[in-house]
């Protein structure tokens, strides 16, 4: 039952009594703001539900969610297995994005945590602030990754604060993203965006059935789409709008960095700011059904913002060589801290 926002209560709640098909499950709730993590696979948030329009901005595909420990594909060991179990929702990715072989260690598609059962104690349990740690360690590289989860009565935010340390005694070279992605009901009539990166870049290697002029920079919001035209990359077309597939990057922000997705006609939209030193830029990924083949069969329907430290490079091994790649020395850690709210 959600609370009455005519009513508020201005409290908020934590409760770690409940697991999903056997993975631990964590809520926490405030008058604005429920939010559902998924501490027995990556830490995932796969609930961010605003309660005064009871509206989940988080994608859900059809497929739902499942136990990776429970549900196994014939051939566990192919490179691409987050899409195997990819529902939606937000996921914490490390160490890597594209699937490779970095220095003897096999590491496949967005890498090793968020497939993961994570750690975690509650930190704060009151009516004015609740807080949870989570942490884990990947099974191939000698990372540790932890980070604090926090509600404030009066706020409809979520803080989030994070740690990576290379507990190695040499470097590393890490891919680190946050996989925010959206969908429907929330995307149904479309969505504007609004950001302070400052150039848009598509991918160009991607399939057909595109929207965007593969490889052509231009001044965000301004893009070239395939038939040459200038086309506005910050207007998400409704779901009835001609089915597409596109992969873009947002880059050039101020050290903190924002951007904002709503819904106008609903008049309800979420907002995320981060430090732009860290996550360099921001994947523009959209699956409208247009991939009528493996993973998505024509059915999906998803608008993702991603923040990353890299853009994707098919050849990781010459993007680590040339520097893009975050490099931690043995022993270095690094702090960085995220805020996602609802707004109106």
């Amino acid at each position: 039952m959600l609370s009455n926002p005519a009513f508020p209560t201005h409290k908020c709640t934590i409760s770690d009594d409940w697991t999903l098909k056997g993975m631990n499950v964590i809520w926490m709730e405030n008058d604005y703001l429920r939010i559902g993590i998924l501490a027995g696979r990556g830490s995932d948030i796969f609930e961010f539900r605003y309660k005064p329009k009871d509206v989940d901005f988080m994608l859900r595909l059809a497929k739902d969610i499942r136990n990776p420990n429970l549900d196994f594909s014939q051939m566990r060991d192919t490179p691409n297995q987050f899409e195997d179990y990819y529902y939606g929702g937000w996921q914490e990715i490390l160490p890597n994005s594209p699937g490779f072989k970095y220095r003897g260690a096999a590491l496949g598609q967005h890498g090793e945590v968020s497939l993961t059962p994570w750690k975690y104690a509650i930190l704060e349990n009151t009516p004015e602030r609740v807080s949870v740690k989570l942490w884990t360690r990947p099974l191939r590289t000698p990372l540790l990754i932890e980070k604090t989860l926090t509600l404030e009565a009066d706020k409809a935010t979520l803080f989030i604060e994070e740690k990576l340390t290379n507990e190695a005694a040499t470097h590393l070279d890490l891919a680190w993203g946050h996989h925010i992605a959206f969908g429907l009901p929330f995307l149904k009539e479309g969505a504007k965006i609004t950001t302070n990166a400052r150039t848009f870049l598509a991918e160009p290697l991607m399939p057909p059935n595109r929207r965007f002029q593969p490889g052509v920079e231009s001044k965000f919001p301004n893009a070239m789409n395939i038939n040459g035209e200038v086309d506005d990359a910050g207007l998400v077309p409704p779901e009835s709008a001609t089915p597409y597939s596109d992969l873009a990057y947002l880059s050039g922000f101020d050290d903190k960095a924002f951007y904002a997705i709503k819904n106008e006609e609903k008049n309800v939209g979420f907002a995320i700011s981060w430090d732009a030193r860290i996550f360099k830029h921001v994947w523009y990924w959209q699956e409208r059904y247009a991939t009528q083949d493996a993973p998505w069969w024509g059915s999906a329907y998803a608008v993702a913002l991603e923040p990353w430290t890299i853009r994707w490079r098919p050849d990781p091994e010459n993007a680590i060589a040339e520097g893009e790649w975050l490099r931690l020395e043995g022993g270095e850690a690094v702090t960085t801290r995220l805020e996602a709210s609802a707004f109106e």
